[in-house]
């Protein structure tokens, strides 16, 4: 049915300009979606303006605007304004209801209202037209959108509620009947029942309670692999039911589907047949074959805990020679401590399934939990979709079930998609499929300043790096992975072919094991001997360079009846730690004697191999093999020699020994102008923020702390929410940013939180506007040399200098 424009008249809208046309195929709420004919609604959003995406909807084919403010050119389309253009979308849909008069069932509550909708409307389809709100258009903007496509005919309207809306959409939508599933607010069943609604509530998964007048129970349930089989029973009712959706939440929903069709006087006959042509939706729990056989359970939408909970009892629940669950965090966690919740997730996880994938900031708690029902379970700690897929056991077979489930942020669709039997198209089975959400961000960081990581860069880069040098390879992980996350950049490295690992202190290997990092680590930095039983309880390789720290070593290894492991540090011309060259033949030959101690590597550290001349670090290099055929012709030379860092692995092949160190290179960072990355090589992290507010100001107007810069001309000048609490260096000052993909310079001092910018030669700048820090935008590149340069310091600075308050978005 179509959307006419005396209908948005009368719903407060006023014509602005000639009537292009009267009538509108559908609404379009997004300008990458929008399909000719249609009328696009400019919402002004938390996070962008509608407005600005007028241009776009007009040339994909949009014949009509409904808009505060009306465009600067829109010849081809009618252009409605108004002061609230979501206000009047309202009013529109709740005018078109009325006016249509169908039956109004409304769904909500808290699990399972999607299903519950689906079921319901398919058996009210058995006596007569039904219309349902598609996909997860429940909210006060999404469900006005979808009342588009009511038509004239449809006698039943089967409306899902969001919660958080439930007040406005009640009253803007007055149900007949109200349906609401397991978890709701108990707030919710007076609030129905004062606009008149009679209520279905759900005291449980398998029942149904309509006031006094009747009970809907389930009983003799039997999870299947082909969907779930109970028997309804009520008042004179004992109906074999069964039906394709899946677990607990599949069982409620087909109850409330038979209370409804009770309630409107629908045959058991027909409700039977209705709800065993039911598909389950995309995104939750639907099930879907596998390459090799297997059984995937997708309940990717967007699950809660309740609904992860559920999801994993399913799982449970099912038949299966093996159950395997990939679990990202949920969505709609408490944003103070989410700890117990989590665990809560990893016990039930571990209860339910025999092999674990897990992924995004839970993990860590949810793997402890887990641990603590079956400590042998097999679990993987993973960061990226990618990682998660590459997880899974490669032997996966007819008998396996496959749960993957988690809140919409994680996009667990990326994970099942490779996974699909040939046959089971993504776009037709996953949610998420079309192009416009290739980029699309779900969910915000926690602040409107953030750093994004992309995982595969590091992947990518290592992979590189262990090709090129031939030998192993260890990952410098120091100052929390130059700034890009240790244990994330660990768990990427440590799957693209690294063997070992490396930090500057015991802390950051505990940090490491905390997180489930079993990999071999080595401290470089100086352990004073308090430390070393800790990092032997650890199973840490420790630098060792003195007698002191070895005398402690070789105590505490004997206590713990455990070796200590070491590298020994050679000081060839670094002159910061480690034995001079003519003492390690001594050094080797006293620990040999001393019980407990194992030396398994030695190595030393090129103080100029990013400069152009090669002599200093052929220098050492020369002094290293003095003392490496010294050790070996006395028996002394420990299995692991190491001396490459990122300069020299990417410079100079003679340096390699039994295996590489690089740092700044795994992150896609060259370590000078002298020596460039290897080709495909890129950099993993880039930092944004967003335009908080623009002002006009006259020329002579002081900008920031002392007034240091002043005006020369009227200008316009951006605040954006960063500051040197946040790594942008006040002195040396940080010079520019992009916005709209040009370069803006930083004026006036920086501040702890904030930093201002001249965009006076830059148009259209409003708030909201993107901002890139360091990376690319459009044509543009801010790149950390660059920076580095500005700053007068090195890259590595620049990378650990951006703080932890800095939320990082991984990718």
């Amino acid at each position: 049915m179509t959307i006419t424009l005396a209908e948005l008249l009368d719903a407060g809208g006023t014509l602005v300009g000639p009537s292009i046309t009267d009538t509108f195929t559908d609404w379009s709420y997004d300008s990458r979606l929008t399909a000719p004919g249609e009328c696009f609604i400019a919402i002004r959003t938390a996070r962008a303006d509608g407005h600005d995406y007028i241009p776009a909807a007009l040339a994909a084919g949009a014949r009509g605007v409904l808009c505060r403010r009306p465009p600067h050119a829109a010849d081809n389309a009618t252009v409605i304004v108004c002061s609230d253009p979501q206000t009047v979308l309202l009013r529109w849909a709740s005018n078109r209801l009325r006016a249509l008069h169908p039956t109004v069932v409304a769904v909500t509550g808290g699990i399972g209202k999607t299903l519950a909708r689906r079921a319901i409307a398919a058996v009210l389809a058995q006596l007569a037209p039904t219309f349902q709100s598609r996909r997860n258009f429940n909210s006060l903007l999404g469900l006005p959108i979808a009342l588009a496509r009511l038509r004239t005919h449809d006698r039943y309207a089967v409306l899902e509620f969001a919660g958080e809306h439930l007040a406005p959409l009640v009253a803007a939508f007055p149900p007949h009947l109200a349906v609401i599933t397991p978890g709701a607010d108990p707030q919710a069943v007076a609030l129905l029942q004062q606009h008149g609604a009679s209520v279905l509530t759900a005291p449980a998964d398998d029942c149904y309670i309509l006031a006094d007048e009747f009970a809907i129970r389930a009983t003799d349930i039997s999870f299947r692999r082909d969907g779930v089989t109970f028997i309804a029973r009520g008042p004179g009712l004992e109906l074999p039911v069964f039906t394709p959706l899946f677990g607990p939440p599949g069982v409620s929903a087909a109850l409330a589907a038979i209370a409804v069709g009770l309630y409107y006087h629908i045959s058991p006959e027909s409700i039977q047949y209705a709800l065993t042509r039911l598909e389950p939706p995309a995104g939750r729990l639907r099930p879907l074959r596998g390459k090799n056989g297997e059984m995937i359970l997708d309940d990717s939408f967007n699950a809660t805990l309740p609904a992860m909970m559920a999801a994993l009892q399913t799982l449970a629940a099912l038949p299966a020679q093996r159950r395997i669950a990939v679990l990202g965090t949920p969505a709609e966690l408490p944003a103070i401590d989410p700890t117990p919740m989590l665990s809560e997730l990893g016990g039930q996880a571990a209860r339910s399934a025999d092999y674990l994938v897990l992924k995004g900031t839970g993990a860590a708690t949810m793997v402890h939990a887990a641990r603590l029902v079956k400590p042998t379970i097999p679990i993987h700690v993973v960061d990226t979709n990618t990682a998660a897929q590459m997880s899974l056991p490669s032997e996966r077979g007819a008998g396996d079930l496959v749960l993957v489930c988690g809140g919409a942020g994680e996009r667990l669709e990326q994970v099942i998609a490779p996974l699909l039997a040939d046959d089971e198209l993504p776009a037709d089975c996953l949610v998420r499929q079309e192009p416009a959400w290739r980029s699309v961000r779900i969910g915000d960081p926690g602040r409107p300043t953030w750093v994004y990581l992309d995982l595969t860069a590091i992947a990518d880069n290592v992979r590189a790096l262990r090709h090129h040098a031939g030998v192993p390879l260890m990952v410098v992980l120091k100052g929390d992975g130059y700034g890009h996350g240790a244990a994330r950049v660990a768990r990427a490295a440590l799957a693209a072919g690294a063997e070992m690992l490396a930090v500057a202190t015991v802390g950051e290997g505990r940090s490491l094991r905390a997180q489930g990092i079993s990999a071999p680590i080595l401290v470089l930095g100086y352990t004073p001997p308090w430390q070393v039983a800790e990092a032997i309880r650890l199973d840490l390789m420790v630098t060792l360079f003195d007698d002191d720290t070895a005398q402690a070593l070789s105590t505490a290894a004997l206590e713990l009846g455990r070796s200590a492991r070491v590298h020994i540090k050679v000081d060839t011309g670094m002159a910061r730690l480690g034995l001079p060259p003519a003492a390690v033949g001594p050094f080797l030959h006293y620990l040999r004697d001393l019980p407990g101690i194992e030396p398994v590597g030695l190595y030393t550290h090129f103080a100029r191999a990013d400069e152009a001349d090669p002599e200093p670090t052929k220098h050492q290099l020369r002094l290293l093999q003095t003392v490496l055929a010294e050790i070996t012709a006395a028996g002394l030379r420990p299995p692991l020699v190491h001396a490459a860092n990122s300069a020299a692995t990417l410079r100079f092949p003679m340096t390699y020994f039994d295996m590489v160190r690089p740092g700044l290179a795994c992150y896609g960072i060259a370590p000078s102008p002298v020596v460039p990355l290897l080709s495909g090589m890129y950099p993993a992290l880039s930092f944004y923020s967003e335009v908080a507010q623009v002002r006009e100001h006259p020329a002579g107007t002081p900008i920031s702390y002392g007034g240091a810069y002043v005006t020369s001309r009227p200008s316009r000048i951006a605040t954006i929410p960063v500051g040197y609490a946040d790594g942008l260096r006040r002195s040396p000052a940080w010079r520019e940013v992009l916005i709209r993909g040009r370069r803006a310079p930083i004026v006036g001092r920086i501040c702890m939180d904030y930093a201002m910018v001249d965009v006076t030669d830059i148009p259209g700048v409003q708030r909201g506007d993107p901002v890139t820090i360091i990376g690319r935008q459009g044509e543009e590149v801010i790149g950390v040399d660059e920076i580095a340069g500005w700053l007068g310091t090195i890259s590595y600075e620049v990378l650990t200098g951006i703080l932890p308050r800095v939320p990082r978005e991984i990718g």
